[in-house]
């Protein structure tokens, strides 16, 4: 394994030997060792598996998972025993042609097996997998899997919530420091295989997804986006570490290329990673237990943070929603800087200085539509603000002397008379979320500018349909940059130089 660096295991679900060494050649430069699935092998390749480690040229766990602990084995526990024995079979005395580690389960009791393993010096990882939530007694869990000094204990739950993930993080802290393996899989999840070294764990599983090669298990990322996104070789456990919170739609988002990608160019020991929840409350728990120095913020948490701050800027206070935070002695300040990167990037979209002389639709009233609103209005726009709910819009409007409607074909003729520039700031068509056009009773005649603060997928249902009216389009993926640029700014005290974000 790679010094000084946390170790990467590649997790090969490949039908056949070749395709697995295929994938970890592809892959080798992000890995330090390798899990071959051997329950995930056709019939015909799974007593040929004794050479794997040997060809593989880097340490090797063997695994062969039963269906019941989300693996594919479904033959009888018979089959099985002989398929590991065989698989273990130490032929040769020298350690690279044999496993380095064996992943048996907590129930598995083989003498001749565990004490042939011990000999030759393959480490057996004892393993639980609750597929389906976290065990009431975690202790107790944990516990069972510690039968032997020299075994590594596995715990693998699967966290149905943020708030489940942080019973999970607080009782891990809590442990006795010995070689171990404790990860969250799922969405819920995904911070603690991210975060495994600060779990205490001794490697990061990782694995592909495609037709050829499975998701070996639910929230494992890639090898690449382990080491390049998620900067997994060059940080520590005790790096600065900053969090995008959001619902689960936020493991899509690009933010944390942007923050972790300017991070290392700039040689700041930091790291953004994902947390998603439901509640705030539950979001900011999990802040606590990670020590996070700040906080990116997205849908649905823009609005529910206010009560939970200490400082709000002034920013924050005139739109009503925050979607970045900085840990302050006090508690978390706020602050918003969605207003200026949408200003910033929708200027360079019309290569216009201000908004004055234009008539804009603004579509939604949320969070994100009312850091838009803001913009609109200091930059001299007159504007509609269209809504689903015609009291939030109204509320949005009045505060800055627009005019107010419903999202629906009510609306045709307002929008044709304010549709210079087009706005859709709701999260309608986002990917992982809800699909659909929030402007379909609305035939585009080719002048309008149209601008959608979604960014992934890069091309909504409207922005097509408009483009194919002949309209100029744009979404928010130059927003999302000039926002995280100053987001930047407010953690690290400085400007980020040109050309990082």
């Amino acid at each position: 394994m790679i010094a000084d660096s946390f170790p990467v295991c590649l997790c090969l679900t490949g039908k056949t030997l070749a395709a697995n060494l295929a994938a970890l050649d592809e892959h080798r430069q992000y890995v330090d060792l390798v899990e071959l699935r051997a329950d995930c092998l056709d019939p015909s390749e799974k007593f040929l598996i004794r050479s794997f480690p040997e060809k593989a040229g880097l340490p090797c766990i063997l695994t062969v998972r039963r269906k019941s602990d989300g693996g594919c084995f479904v033959d009888g526990e018979g089959v099985r025993l002989v398929m590991i024995a065989k698989a273990l079979s130490f032929a040769s005395s020298d350690a690279r042609a044999n496993f380095a580690y064996a992943d048996l389960e907590s129930d598995f009791h083989m003498a001749t097996i565990e004490d042939a393993c011990r000999t030759f010096g393959t480490r057996i990882i004892r393993s639980v997998h609750y597929t389906e939530g976290i065990p009431q007694d975690l202790d107790a869990a944990y516990e069972a899997l510690i039968q032997e000094d020299d075994e590594i204990p596995k715990l693998a739950v699967r966290p149905r919530s943020a708030a489940e993930l942080s019973r999970l993080v607080a009782w891990a802290s809590g442990l006795p420091k010995r070689d171990r393996l404790i990860l969250g899989m799922g969405d819920y999840g995904f911070p603690s295989r991210i975060l495994a070294s600060r779990m205490g764990s001794l490697f990061c599983y990782t694995s592909l997804d495609n037709a050829d090669m499975p998701l070996a298990a639910p929230g494992q990322t890639s090898p690449e986006s382990f080491v390049e996104t998620y900067r997994g070789r060059d940080t520590k456990v005790d790096s600065d570490l900053y969090a995008l919170l959001g619902d689960r739609s936020i493991l899509s988002s690009l933010s944390p290329s942007l923050h972790n990608t300017a991070f290392r160019s700039l040689k700041k020991d930091a790291l953004l990673v994902p947390m998603p929840s439901e509640t705030i409350e539950e979001a900011l728990e999990n802040l606590g237990l990670f020590n996070v120095k700040g906080a990116a913020i997205t849908v649905p948490h823009k609005e529910a943070v206010l009560p939970y701050l200490s400082f709000q800027s002034t920013d924050v206070q005139r739109i009503g929603a925050c979607n970045t935070l900085v840990a302050r002695e006090g508690g978390w300040a706020g602050y918003n800087t969605d207003a200026d990167g949408f200003e910033r990037s929708v200027l360079e979209f019309l290569e216009r200085e201000d908004f004055k002389g234009m008539k804009v639709t603004l579509i939604g009233a949320g969070g994100a539509a009312k850091s838009v609103a803001l913009s609109l209005f200091r930059r001299g726009a007159e504007c509609v603000v269209l809504n689903r709910t015609i009291s939030t819009a109204r509320a949005l409007a009045r505060k800055y002397g627009f005019i107010w409607g419903p999202l629906d074909d009510r609306a045709i003729e307002v929008v044709t008379r304010y549709s210079d520039l087009i706005v859709q700031a709701t999260s309608l068509g986002m990917k992982g979320g809800i699909d659909g056009d929030p402007l379909e009773f609305y035939e585009f005649d080719g002048h309008e500018k149209v601008y959608d603060l979604i960014y992934k997928p890069s091309k909504t249902a409207l922005l097509v349909r408009a483009e194919e009216a002949g309209c100029r389009t744009a979404n928010g993926y130059t927003m999302l940059r000039y926002q995280a640029a100053g987001q930047y700014k407010l953690w690290m005290g400085e400007l980020p130089p040109s050309g990082h974000y």
